[in-house]
C-alpha cells in the first residue's frame, strides 16, 4: 500500500505543502526565487536572534566576572552576524537568489556555529586566566568547515547551471 513519489506529489499540491524530488534529481534546482528569498530572510532572522542571545549571554557573564574580560566573550555574537545574518540577508535582497545546496548551507551553519562555540571557549578559558591549545582547532575547524560550504555549494551551482 506504498505510494509512488508522483502520487505523493500530486497529494502534496492538493494540500499546499509542496512536492518531493523525484529520485535522483538535484534538489538544489528549480526552486521559486521567492520562496527562497523568504527562507533567506528567514535564516538571517535566526541568525540575529542567535547574535542578540550570545550579546546578552556576553553581558551576563562579563557583569560576574569581577572585572576580567575578554574580547572573545564579548564579540561572540559578531561570527552569527557577520557569518549567518549578514550573507542571508543580501541574499534576500537579491532578486534572483541562488539556491545553494542543503549540504553547503549545513556545512556553513556548522561552521558558524564551531566559530561561534571556539569563541565563548577562549572567552572562558582568558577569563579563568590560562591558555588552550584547543582554541586553534576549533579556529581550524571551523574554517575548514566553511570552506568545505563554498566548494560544495559552488559545485552545486556549477550542476544547477550546466
Amino acid at each position: 500500500m506504498s505510494a509512488s513519489v508522483t502520487e505523493m506529489n500530486e497529494i502534496r499540491e492538493n494540500s499546499g505543502i509542496g512536492t518531493v524530488p523525484e529520485r535522483g534529481t538535484n534538489p538544489c534546482t528549480g526552486t521559486d526565487p521567492t520562496r527562497n528569498r523568504i527562507s533567506y530572510a528567514s535564516t538571517a532572522g535566526k541568525y540575529v536572534l542567535i547574535a542578540l542571545g550570545l550579546a546578552l549571554f556576553g553581558a551576563i557573564y562579563e557583569h560576574f566576572s569581577f572585572g576580567v574580560y575578554s574580547y572573545y566573550m564579548i564579540y561572540a555574537f559578531a561570527v552569527p552576524l557577520a557569518l549567518g545574518a549578514a550573507p542571508a540577508l543580501l541574499l534576500a535582497c537579491s532578486e534572483h537568489p541562488p539556491v545553494i545546496c542543503e549540504t553547503a548551507r549545513k556545512f556553513w551553519r556548522d561552521g558558524i556555529a564551531v566559530l561561534t562555540v571556539g569563541s565563548l571557549f577562549t572567552g572562558v578559558i582568558q577569563i579563568y586566566g590560562t591558555d588552550s591549545n584547543w582554541s586553534l582547532a576549533y579556529g581550524a575547524a571551523g574554517i575548514l568547515l566553511l570552506l568545505i560550504a563554498v566548494v560544495t555549494g559552488a559545485a552545486s551551482l556549477r550542476r544547477a547551471t550546466s
